[in-house]
């Protein structure tokens, strides 16, 4: 059988099980799976103190989340991921005004990042992350010459919101690239989103088989020198169909002895490529009652989209006193130990230190500043109610003795932490 005929062949079956929601792609491979175990173990090891990994926490806890099937991810840690992610993501849409400033691609991945934490990227907070990125896509598309972006249409196709003009922008990018593999397979992965999902003619499942018949033949040329990018990349847009173990072998080369592809980058496209897998799969997430998220989906939203809390720390008394005051997005479910994190991310006056005791985590330095027992002078935490602009310090404060990570606050709380001497 000629290599031509096969590629047929392979195409029809792959459109076929597309289609029809059939086949899990790649075969058992012990192999694979210990590489996908080794890289799981790397990449958790990959979180700073927060237990987040900055920037890259949409795409680790994607990531994390196609290969649970495989390798099992403890529930508290993926508690711990999924509360990092909507606070990181709370931050981001208060940096840049709602979503109006966030990137595309950005905005893009933490869609696809709610959806595989089982939220709701319509209501995220009162704001739909759907609705913008549909209206901000379509602009793009409508005033850009030349929009390269196919990272957008994948989550836009996973909650429906999808166009038959979408299918011509993506076959246009598609043959825009021709050098570009990796961009190409982000194409033909949402293209087979659409087809899979999309209520369109069947001229747009002829146009995904043709364009993946032209993307076989130089998948099959470029193997053997790719990098890990591009490779895990091109095996996740083929990996519908039955690929040849020797593609997941070469990948499985790839792999550092830590467990790394070579960066998070690296991991985060080869763990999904590893097990026949890709974002496509997000569709399939099961979500019950019994989720890790539960807690996050549900929460009272303030008027104005997100709710926020306002902390301040105080130093001194009267005319002396020092103060500086942060006010911050409160996604659900947050306790002020996470606010104290996010602040302390934004201002070094904010930064702390902390002891573990019986009463939770108990606070005893501040923007550098420590108890100092010698001169009686101890950080307290108060609550108030108050607008932090213009505060009165006689005003009513309720004194507060629990460890942050047990005081869970309310939208339009106000928080002080005031270096005194300590009342009784």
């Amino acid at each position: 059988m000629s290599f031509g005929s096969f590629s047929s062949l392979v195409v029809l079956y792959w459109s076929i099980t597309l289609i029809c929601g059939e086949g899990t792609g790649v075969p058992s491979d012990e192999n694979a799976t210990e590489a996908v175990s080794k890289a799981v173990s790397w990449m958790l090891g990959q979180r700073q103190v927060d237990g987040s990994w900055g920037p890259f926490t949409p795409r680790a806890v994607v990531a994390l989340t196609l290969v649970q099937d495989t390798v099992s991810i403890p529930k508290d840690e993926m508690t711990i991921m999924t509360k990092q992610l909507n606070i990181l993501l709370s931050l981001e849409l208060d940096n840049n005004l709602s979503t109006e400033k966030m990137s595309l691609s950005r905005l893009a991945l933490y869609v696809n990042a709610l959806y595989a934490t089982c939220q709701n990227p319509r209501n995220f907070h009162g704001l739909d992350l759907i609705r913008a990125l549909r209206s901000r896509t379509d602009a793009m598309v409508a005033n850009v010459s030349g929009f390269s972006l196919p990272i957008v249409y994948l989550p836009l196709c996973l909650a429906q919101e999808t166009r038959y003009s979408d299918v011509r922008v993506l076959i246009n990018m598609y043959r825009d690239h021709e050098n570009k593999t990796d961009l190409r397979a982000l194409e033909l992965l949402s293209l087979a989103c659409l087809t899979r999902i999309g209520k369109f003619s069947s001229s747009s499942t002829e146009h995904l088989n043709s364009l993946m018949t032209d993307f076989m033949k130089h998948f099959r040329d470029f193997t053997p020198s790719s990098d890990v990018y591009t490779l895990a990349l091109a095996l996740q847009a083929l990996n519908s169909v039955a690929t040849s173990p020797e593609d997941v072998k070469s990948l499985v080369r790839m792999q550092s002895p830590n467990g790394s592809f070579g960066s998070l980058l690296g991991t985060y496209y080869a763990l999904p490529a590893l097990l026949g897998k890709n974002l496509l799969t997000l569709k399939d997430r099961r979500c019950n009652e019994d989720k890790y998220v539960d807690n996050f989906v549900s929460i009272p939203l303030s008027e104005s989209g997100i709710s926020r809390v306002h902390y301040s720390v105080w130093v001194g008394e009267g005319d002396d006193k020092d103060s500086h005051t942060i006010t911050l997005p409160m996604a659900s479910n947050v306790s002020f130990f996470d606010i104290m994190q996010m602040a302390q991310s934004r201002n070094q006056n904010f930064r702390f230190n902390y002891e573990e005791t019986s009463h939770g985590k108990i606070v005893y330095s501040l923007g550098g500043v420590p108890n100092d027992v010698q001169r009686e002078l101890y950080w307290t935490l108060y609550l108030t109610k108050d607008n932090p602009n213009g505060l009165n310090p006689h005003r009513s404060k309720k004194k507060l003795t629990n460890g942050v990570d047990r005081i869970y606050p309310a939208p339009e709380d106000h928080y002080i932490f005031w270096f005194q001497r300590r009342s009784e």
